[in-house]
């Protein structure tokens, strides 16, 4: 299990960065552009630096929030 250290909503993607330097990506059921923070790019650099592992999910399998517990195997 991870804890959720960091969530970024790219607009029709959601980038959720875990302790443990993992980086999950999924898309979001809908897309809503207006939802993109205006720091998104460099919010989007300090996820990279500390990504070790990335995994992709085929569709929005977590709904979270920073602090809370993802579950993988």
């Amino acid at each position: 299990m991870g804890k959720v250290k960091k969530c970024l909503n790219a607009g029709c993607t959601e980038f959720i960065l875990l302790d443990d330097g993992k980086t999950l990506i999924q898309p979001l059921d809908e897309c809503d552009l207006k939802s993109v923070p205006k720091d998104y790019k460099k919010q989007l650099e300090v996820i990279a630096r500390e990504t070790t592992e990335t995994i992709y999910v085929s569709k929005r399998a977590f709904k979270v929030k920073e602090g809370d517990e993802v579950p993988l195997a």
